[in-house]
C-alpha cells in the first residue's frame, strides 16, 4: 500500500495551528512565498521542503512519501518538473 502526501491544505492548517504562515517561514530562512507554495505542489524545492517539515518537527518524507524512495532517498527531478521552478 503506498503512503499518501499530505494534503497541502492541511499543511498549511498545521502551519498556521503552530502560528506560523508559509509566507513568514519563507521570510525567515531567506526564501520566497512562492518557492514555499511550491514546494506544497510540486518536488520543486527540497529547501523550502525542509523548512516546512523542521517547523512541523518531521522529516520531508513524513509528509511527501510520494518524492521519496521507499529507502528515504529524494527522487531527482525530471527537466519539465525543475522548469516550473
Amino acid at each position: 500500500m503506498q503512503a499518501h502526501d499530505i494534503h497541502p491544505e492541511d499543511i498549511k492548517a498545521e502551519i498556521r495551528k503552530a502560528g506560523a504562515t508559509l509566507a513568514s517561514l519563507g521570510r525567515s530562512h531567506g526564501l520566497s512565498r512562492q518557492q514555499m507554495s511550491l514546494a506544497l505542489h510540486a518536488r520543486v524545492s527540497a529547501k523550502a521542503e525542509k523548512v516546512i517539515a523542521d517547523f512541523l518537527q518531521k522529516q520531508p518524507r513524513q509528509i511527501w512519501p510520494s518524492r521519496y524512495t521507499k529507502t528515504g532517498k529524494r527522487l531527482s527531478l525530471t527537466p519539465a518538473q525543475s522548469d516550473a521552478a
